[in-house]
């Protein structure tokens, strides 16, 4: 028999994919691929690594498999293979509705589908995980495969099924292909990936690595201090660069806070995190794409995934964790091969919050306790899923995600479904016997991640010499040169921030309101869009003032909170008629009455003080509880409401607290109102102040 002719990748790109030529080295792995089977692509952010499996899917006997985080990117991937390469393409994820994602199971059981995007949380589901066996899988892609690593910079925990799910396909078909891309793996993690994505018996996956240089990007870093001066940088940068950008923040509540002062400042500026819904994300993304917005403040929901080639500035206004992230975060610059500038806004403080981000994800063997004698049957015999075990043991959800991972992996626990529910059982008493868990990987993990810290705050600090050199060198490129355009090379070429008035930038920090996001589901604790007066995470006097007063007798607001409590009620007064106010039970703020009236008052409506009340007084005190599920569960179903609601007029409620934390209280007073067929119309959330609880700990952040 005559071996198969090689196709013929050169007419499959013009004709299919409309391209002339392929770029450096996208055709040497396509057929690396196709000849070795198993590949690992390491190649700069911008390089078109999607085609690297686009074009084997077409050549493929079977369905391509694309595992990857990045929820932006496979919406534009989804977009550019439907509707202009005509490749029958979906995706199954979190943002989409379940209706939606069976519609995408179906067409993929019935053979409609050529390639498939799952987010590999889905590994970890039980039914998931059937469904994907039924699948004619030949390809399988795992992007972003520094993830699988332990030794990578953004290891997860839900990227260990990846390895378990490659070798089960690999199982089902002999002549299965596996292709792993990142553009951020130095020649140890290189190695790792390699290790775990093969089976004992087969050979280790060919490796392609290119040079990490980005010939066309610029780098610079400019010192700040304190958030007024990081705001009134960002605000000087934007005014003056050219096109459309992306500013990188660290947090939901930070991109906020940076698109609300680009906008506030004259800019077309958004924000994009992961909390939106999920119809809000995709109508940003395609404004941002198709030039209807300018600039999108974003944490990496957003920015690791957009495919958007005339990028032309990337702005970090909060340090990342790693040079490594840093360097796939500012490829989204500059892909159409033209200049672009990339900034760091560098505030030593800026440590802190990824100090949190290593904290949170590093257990202990106390954790490990904790989780294990979480995991039990309750009086029904129903045994726990997630929510439920983290409302038993407390701990921060990352941590608690990173546990139930391990304990999986190492066999000492077992995920079952009862009554269509994913739960979670011990493994059988045999089985643990003398066996405590393996810690060694995060230990191992926590001193990378801190040494990586190290690095990026060296490098944000000005101790490293040429900018570029230094992204590369961690990459592995060992030969990089100096780049002769960033600002340590060439410091005539950047001009600083100049003319700051971070005062003028914290004024309006401190007197920025904070939106309350509506909730839609479950439908009976639906809410509309409400507002937090204060942010207290900024410790703005007035904020200071009204903590103090709230349970120290004072009967009134203080002058300069009430005047800007009146002027943010006339504000939503314009939104629409409201027929009630309900202040939320509670046995401490002193003000309550008369922050009541006064909203009453200013919104034409009836003052209901015991219009709501509790049935069943929670066991603890909110900030006494360690994660948001205990403080959902210490408030669920223990509110009822006592009186009724005149209805001498139509309108909404103003559903009034002192502050909102997790925002488990509102909800439960949105339930109490909406319950047995009660009130109807919308319910607008109103607190004086936003607080942020701490995750894994008692008290306020």
């Amino acid at each position: 028999m005559r071996p198969a002719a090689p196709p013929d990748l050169e007419k499959i790109l013009r004709q299919r994919f409309g391209m002339r030529a392929f770029r450096a080295g996208q055709r040497e792995a396509i057929e690396a691929l196709l000849s070795h089977r198993r590949l690992l692509c390491i190649q700069p952010t911008g390089y078109g690594k999607s085609l690297l499996y686009q074009i084997p899917s077409l050549l493929a006997d079977g369905m391509t498999l694309v595992i990857s985080p990045l929820l932006a990117l496979a919406r534009d991937q989804l977009r550019h293979l439907n509707e202009r390469f005509a490749i029958p393409a979906a995706a199954v994820n979190t943002d989409q509705t379940e209706e939606e994602n069976l519609q995408v199971r179906k067409r993929a059981l019935n053979g409609e589908l050529r390639l498939l995007f799952i987010a590999p949380e889905q590994l970890d589901n039980l039914e998931a995980r059937e469904f994907l066996s039924k699948l004619p899988v030949a390809l399988v892609v795992v992007d972003e495969a520094h993830c699988v690593s332990t030794w990578g910079h953004d290891f997860r925990p839900s990227y260990r099924q990846i390895v378990q799910a490659v070798r089960a396909f690999g199982k089902a078909r002999a002549d299965l292909m596996t292709l792993a891309l990142t553009a951020t793996a130095d020649r140890q993690v290189e190695a790792d990936i390699t290790a775990q994505l093969r089976a004992p018996q087969d050979p280790p996956p060919h490796v392609i690595r290119a040079g990490m240089d980005r010939p066309n990007l610029s780098l610079a870093v400019f010192p700040v201090r304190g958030a007024g001066e990081k705001l009134e940088a960002l605000k000087w940068l934007a005014a003056r660069a050219d096109g459309c950008g992306v500013v990188y923040c660290a947090t939901r509540e930070r991109a906020e806070i940076c698109a609300d002062h680009l906008r506030e400042n004259g800019e077309d500026a958004a924000a994009y995190h992961a909390g939106f819904a999920p119809e809000e994300k995709r109508e940003l993304q395609a404004d941002f794409l198709n030039g209807r917005r300018r600039i999108i403040a974003a944490t990496n929901a957003l920015g690791m995934g957009v495919d958007k080639p005339d990028i032309r500035f990337v702005i970090h206004a909060d340090a990342p964790g790693s040079i490594t992230g840093y360097y796939q975060e500012i490829g989204r610059a500059g892909r159409d091969g033209l200049p672009a500038k990339c900034v760091l806004l560098f505030d030593p403080d800026d440590r802190r919050i990824q100090e949190h981000f290593i904290r949170s994800a590093q257990p202990s063997p106390g954790d490990f306790e904790k989780i294990l004698s979480a995991i039990r049957a309750d009086e029904n015999g129903a045994h726990p899923g997630a929510m439920k075990i983290r409302a038993r043991c407390g701990l921060h959800p990352t941590l608690t995600a990173v546990v139930l991972a391990e304990l999986a992996e190492q066999g000492l626990i077992r995920k079952v479904m009862e009554n269509r529910k994913q739960v979670f059982r011990r493994a059988a008493p045999e089985s643990e016997t003398g066996r405590s868990p393996d810690l060694s990987r995060y230990e191992r993990q926590r001193g990378r991640r801190e040494a990586e810290l190290a690095a990026m705050l060296s490098y944000g600090r000005g101790e490293t010499g040429c900018l570029m050199q230094t992204l590369r060198r961690a990459l592995g490129d060992e030969d990089a040169e100096n780049c002769g355009r960033c600002r340590d090379c060439a410091p005539e070429k950047w001009e600083a921030p100049s003319g700051l008035n971070p005062a003028r930038a914290l004024e309006w920090l401190s007197a920025r309101p904070v939106i309350i996001p509506e909730t839609r589901a479950p439908k009976q604790s639906a809410m509309s869009e409400g507002v937090a007066l204060m942010d207290g995470g900024h410790r703005a006097p007035m904020f200071a003032r009204f903590m103090r007063g709230r349970a120290g007798g004072e009967a009134e607001l203080a002058g300069d909170l009430r005047a800007f409590m009146s002027a943010k009620l006339s504000a939503l007064k314009r939104r629409g008629e409201f027929c009630a106010v309900a202040p939320l039970p509670s046995r401490t703020w002193s003000q309550r009455d008369f922050a009541g009236k006064l909203a009453a008052e200013l919104l034409d409506a009836e003052m209901l003080a015991e219009l709501l009340d509790w049935s069943e007084t929670p066991h603890r005190r909110q900030g006494e509880l360690l994660n948001n599920d205990q403080r959902a569960e210490n408030v669920r179903g223990r509110m009822t409401m006592r009186g009724q609601i005149s209805g001498r007029k139509s309108g909404a409620i103003l559903l009034l607290d002192d502050y909102l934390g997790s925002g488990a209280t509102m909800k439960e007073a949105a339930r109490a109102l909406r319950a047995n067929g009660g009130f109807r119309g919308d319910i607008i959330p109103f607190a004086v102040a936003r607080v942020k609880w701490r995750l894994g700990a008692a008290g306020m952040i």
